[in-house]
């Protein structure tokens, strides 16, 4: 096998990186959009219904072919992604542990191949289950891998003497924002009041906390990243009203869902600490 100089080596990397963040985004859109379009309890004002013992009758789809046409469509594009960013992860692992070898990017592709492959046992497993753990664990591993990939792409290709992070707020911000998609999922899923009340609490404490991250992280020349975060701690806070006030709509929640993994992300490659010893690509 012919070497490979560190630039080029970098610049696929970042290449492999950049996939599995596409990837990721179209699969944890996907699941989201699975999860939403399954019957649930009827909900005429959020999150009163959700604050009550019992919700509404479930709601039946308007055009149960068409339903499940789109469902079957979706559940066939989450696979095939799902399925390439198990290959990018493992051709990235590859590219990484040759000499000389990058332990940032392998400790990155670990994780990542790790979070997959718990992913897919979680799937055979328990293939298409509504249980409450079910969707808590596809939610949870699907956004750790998409901050992951994230992170490990900004940390290939923010220099070494690039301006520092706010990284303890960014943390903060990624795991509160984690913490409320998880919260809800729980609450759509039926899980009682206070899985809703808990969303609303980390949603008021999420949205500012974005918004200062941001705005550090701008102020200290991460201009680009501070800046999405800052819009996208608007942008939640407009789409969780739009969910609200449209009794949970589905496209709305879905834009919402997907906002969120945005977000995340955006916080997660906030935490990256900078590599001296890194050769970066021209």
């Amino acid at each position: 096998m012919r070497p490979t100089s560190p630039s080029t080596r970098q610049r696929l990397l970042s290449r492999l990186a950049a996939g599995c963040v596409l990837l990721m985004l179209v699969v944890t859109t996907a699941s989201a959009w699975l999860r939403l379009a399954q019957p649930r309890p009827g909900c005429d004002e959020w999150p009163h219904c959700r604050l009550a013992a019992e919700a509404g009758p479930v709601a039946a789809p308007a055009d149960p072919a068409a339903t499940t046409g789109l469902l079957a469509a979706t559940r066939g594009t989450h696979r095939v992604a799902a399925s390439a960013v198990l290959v990018l992860v493992l051709a990235l692992l590859a590219l990484a542990a040759r000499p000389p070898r990058d332990p940032a990017a392998i400790a990155h592709g670990l994780a990542l191949l790790a979070l997959a492959l718990a992913l897919a046992a979680l799937g055979i497993a328990a293939p298409r289950s509504q249980a409450a753990a079910v969707l808590l664990g596809n939610l949870g591993g699907g956004l750790l891998m998409l901050g992951l990939a994230w992170r490990l792409l900004r940390s290939l290709r923010v220099p070494a003497a690039g301006p520092p992070a706010p990284r303890v707020l960014a943390a903060l911000t990624a795991a509160c924002w984690l913490a409320q998609a998880g919260t809800g999922v729980a609450s759509g899923a039926g899980l009682g009041g206070a899985a809703a009340q808990s969303h609303l609490a980390l949603a008021a404490a999420g949205v500012p906390l974005a918004l200062v991250t941001g705005w550090v992280a701008q102020g200290r020349g991460r201009r680009a990243e501070g800046i999405a975060l800052m819009l996208a701690a608007a942008a939640q806070l407009l789409l969780g009203a739009a969910s609200a006030v449209s009794a949970a709509a589905p496209p709305w929640v879905l834009l919402h869902n997907a906002l969120a993994a945005v977000g995340i992300a955006l916080a997660a490659g906030l935490t990256i600490r900078l590599d001296a010893n890194r050769t970066w690509p021209s």
